[in-house]
């Protein structure tokens, strides 16, 4: 089902967008709708939840010097000072220069808000998160840097849904940075023990690999749900906790959070999950409790998610009294089960 996207939502407020995300953001549906809008002649979307309001090309705007070609300056919107960029020019599109209906579409994801300049939004779409296509399933060795999937309304119309997390990290390295010099590492230590990491994002999933290997943690890492799911069926007793994104291919990160607490993961422990979300308003924190997450933290916060995986790990008891793992691999290379021995 499509909804057309008509003038009068020309410039939705950050109230009209809660309610029309929260419609249908309920326990583990899997849901997701989509803004499709236009940039180089494709169609592209994005979820709404990331999605605070879509204004108007502005007219007053100041430009930045020295800043990336794509970033088309910054305005000021109710005290909040918001760059723009030109998804056209950051894509290498051919820009439609005579357009005058373009839009802004205003996001917020880690914590930050940004404008992405298009050329026009036309539909929010309906889908299940197993409509949504994994891009590599389509675009094999193709280069797809930014494409994380792809959805279609109909057979002849695809969506193309972009990476915007890897986007707006490659525009603004200094972010990603600056929040793993943050990471507080102390003295903890999580030698010996396996944690299953699932995320679509490369950029995100490499960035949380590398934070957790650095303090001892081996880490399987997996791009959807269904994949983490089936991880896990494979190894129920084998992980100390799950970290998981939201939106994902064919199982977001609510639903796979629910089919474990459903036991179809097969473990028989309650095994932790963290909901690790670049979409970090109240409601979804509210969503992921009332699903029986144990966190959630938004992306980026990497000190608040190393406090979180310590929290957890030792509310198991398995930090202070079982320190010692085994560790042996299969031949392929993934690790067997491990077993905690008692010091």
């Amino acid at each position: 089902m499509v909804e057309p996207y008509s003038a009068s939502r020309c410039h939705w407020g950050k109230s009209n967008m809660k309610v029309e995300a929260e419609s249908y953001l309920k326990s583990g549906s899997n849901e997701v709708r989509i803004l499709e809008y236009k940039v180089g002649g494709a169609s592209f979307g994005i979820n709404i939840l990331k999605v605070n309001k879509i204004v108007s090309r502005l007219n007053m705007q100041i430009t930045t010097p020295d800043s990336h070609p794509a970033v088309n300056g910054i305005f000021e919107d109710r005290g909040r000072v918001i760059p723009i960029i030109d998804l056209a020019g950051f894509l290498n599109l051919p820009a439609d220069s005579s357009n005058r209906s373009s839009k802004i579409i205003i996001t917020e994801f880690f914590e930050l808000s940004n404008g992405f300049l298009v050329e026009r939004v036309d539909w929010i779409h309906h889908f299940k998160w197993e409509d949504v296509i994994d891009a590599q399933g389509i675009l094999g060795n193709l280069d797809h840097r930014y494409i994380l999937g792809l959805v279609k309304p109909t057979e002849d119309h695809i969506i193309l849904l972009l990476d915007y997390e890897s986007i707006i990290l490659e525009l603004c390295p200094t972010l990603q940075r600056s929040e793993m010099s943050k990471a507080a590492k102390s003295d903890f230590s999580g030698e010996g023990y396996r944690i299953l990491i699932a995320e679509d994002s490369p950029s995100v999933r490499a960035m949380l690999a590398t934070e957790l290997n650095e303090i001892g943690f081996k880490t399987i890492e997996v791009a959807d749900g269904v994949e983490a799911l089936n991880t896990l069926k494979l190894d129920p007793q084998g992980y100390a906790m799950v970290i998981s994104d939201v939106e994902m291919p064919r199982m977001d990160g609510l639903a796979l959070t629910v089919a474990i607490r459903d036991g179809e993961a097969k473990c028989d422990r309650d095994l932790p999950v963290i909901v690790y979300s670049s979409i970090g308003d109240m409601g979804m924190k509210k969503r992921a409790e009332f699903l029986r997450a144990n966190a959630h933290v938004t992306k980026l916060n990497v000190d608040e998610l190393l406090i979180r995986v310590r929290e957890l790990v030792e509310s198991q008891g398995i930090y202070e009294h079982q320190s010692i793992a085994a560790t042996a691999t299969t031949e392929d290379g993934r690790l067997n089960k491990l077993e905690p021995v008692a010091d």
